[in-house]
């Protein structure tokens, strides 16, 4: 009999031991890369990086620089960007995302949710979701609207029959 090493020995056992919860771990976040594969999940940050370019640009367009002033502008405008590349990217968030899903979905959900976005039906619900969600707020907040002026109403019977009158902030329609 061959005698192991210390180093080799301790590779031996953790292989040995080595639980098959690592594997299923491996498996259960290979479920969410999936998921996040069938969702375009990484399309989403070319998105933010337009969207936190277009938010410097809102900051500094009320500035009063002068023409003179575009070099210093242009270097604090490239300054932001490469903060924006290095803190908002794939290979950051891509783990962050795994973790996230991995501790909500089990894997055997993650994999019903990656077929269910394969499908035709689950390519047609990302392709519309950003609308959908948009047209469902409008309506929420207008029934919210709605619901607050019948809500003024209700507290104006109230008042009158309780023969108290209501600050003027409670009883706005904002």
């Amino acid at each position: 009999m061959k005698i192991l090493a210390p180093t080799s020995l301790i590779l031996a056992l953790l292989i040995a031991f080595s639980s098959p919860s690592h594997a299923e771990q491996t498996s259960h976040q290979a479920a969410a890369q999936a998921v996040l594969d069938a969702t375009f999940a990484q399309d989403v940050i070319p998105q933010a990086m337009y969207q936190l370019k277009a938010n410097f640009a809102h900051m500094v367009k009320d500035l009063p620089l002068k023409t003179e002033h575009r070099e210093i502008e242009t270097k604090y405008r490239e300054q932001a960007f490469k903060l924006a590349q290095k803190r908002l990217n794939w290979q950051q968030i891509q783990p962050q995302l795994i973790q996230l899903y991995t501790s909500t979905y089990n894997q055997l959900e993650l994999k019903e949710i990656a077929a269910f976005y394969r499908t035709e039906t689950g390519k047609k619900y990302l392709k519309n979701m950003p609308a959908t969600l948009r047209q469902s707020s409008q309506l929420v907040q207008a029934q919210m609207r709605d619901i607050k002026g019948e809500f003024n109403q209700i507290v104006s019977q109230l008042t009158a029959e309780a023969g108290v009158t209501a600050s003027s902030t409670h009883h706005s329609t904002h």
